[in-house]
């Protein structure tokens, strides 16, 4: 079972900021704790979401981190050393140069332990297909044993394992390369929340999929459909990992964790209350619950979202993922370095060393 935590500045449900939260909240130090404890639980990695550049006039959103997610990301991967950290960017709001560069520097600064959470354009697929071939290929730019640094020879590179995209398109030109060596996990994670517009430009690039079904029938039909649209890119289920949206809700009693929720819904309108999956009942009965979604409902894991901060993260780190590593269904402890082990997925091989085949 995979395991992510959505970072948020309160808590994922509207009213948790009118709980007499303070300034602190949105400060890193608040942040980076939430990140020390998504570590301490082994959990797979954190999400850092945006509001992609849109300032917030009169809300706050429950989801969105108080800082630009790449920026915050290189700051936390210096205080948390184990953990994936993947961060939001959208397709129509940077320079796909800028954005590779900048993904390749926190995989770098992270070893390798960074990731791209894709926003789409639901304007045009073609320029975001266009786009993310421009990121990725420029990703290429250097083989993994590009850069020998051989003082002796005066060679800081070998000349032959830089590769220049030399990219002209439709709607972007693009020369490379870059000037950052190859990832140590070959390239970042792209992950994507998955929505009906989106469904092909996440099929054809998306290794973790975010999905919100509100029922475990939703969540098989949206996984089958999904499981289709890869097959026909070419590309197989082992490659890619699903997990689910879960808002959990953990008390002494199910009673106690619904009356947090109703305490909750009574401090906003009815209209701003959280509409997300929740999970209520003590450890036990949340570990029930996410071992019979992982079981029947064709995930791969979850992606939690915690009602109120720190105290529901809290508890779930402390309390339900106890109960999972007992069952043996979640680690506990890390066996790898990168995002790509924590997720069980494999490093890319880079395209030089594909079209040299077996003998290279």
């Amino acid at each position: 079972m995979h395991i992510g935590l959505s970072i948020t500045p309160f808590g994922h449900h509207p009213g948790a900021r009118r709980t007499g939260r303070s300034a602190e909240a949105i400060d890193f130090t608040h942040l980076a704790a939430q990140v020390a404890k998504a570590q301490a639980g082994r959990l797979d990695f954190v999400l850092l979401a945006d509001r992609f550049g849109v300032r917030p006039v009169d809300d706050l959103s429950p989801e969105a981190v108080p800082f630009e997610p790449t920026t915050l990301a290189a700051a936390l991967a210096t205080v948390a050393r184990q953990i994936g950290m993947i961060a939001t960017a959208a397709t129509n709001q940077h320079e796909p140069y800028n954005l590779a560069r900048r993904f390749a520097s926190l995989d770098t600064i992270s070893k390798g332990r960074t990731g791209w959470n894709l926003v789409a354009s639901s304007e045009s697929s073609q320029r975001d297909t266009e786009y993310v071939n421009v990121v990725t290929g420029l990703w290429d730019s250097w083989e993994g044993d590009a850069f020998i640094y051989d003082k002796t020879a005066g060679r800081f590179f070998v000349p032959e394992k830089m590769h220049v995209l030399n990219h002209k398109g439709e709607h972007f030109t693009v020369r490379g390369p870059l000037n950052v060596n190859r990832s140590p996990q070959g390239k970042p994670v792209i992950s994507h929340r998955l929505t009906p517009h989106t469904l092909d430009i996440a099929a054809k690039f998306a290794e973790v999929i975010f999905i919100a079904p509100r029922s475990l029938d939703e969540a098989r039909a949206l996984v089958t459909d999904f499981m289709q649209r890869l097959a026909r890119h070419g590309r197989e289920r082992r490659g890619v990992r699903i997990l689910a949206d879960v808002i959990p809700y953990v008390g002494n009693t199910k009673s106690d964790a619904e009356q947090l929720r109703r305490e909750l819904d009574s401090l906003v309108p009815d209209e701003e209350r959280s509409m997300g999956f929740a999970l209520f009942g003590t450890p036990g009965e949340i570990a029930d619950s996410l071992q019979q979604w992982a079981m029947t409902g064709n995930v791969d894991g979850f992606r939690i979202q915690p009602p109120l901060v720190p105290e529901s993260l809290d508890a779930f780190v402390d309390l339900v993922i106890p109960e999972l590593i007992a069952r043996r269904v979640f680690r506990s402890f890390y066996d790898g370095q990168t995002l790509r082990d924590h997720l069980g997925l494999r490093a890319p091989e880079h395209p030089a060393g594909r079209a040299a085949g077996p003998s290279r």
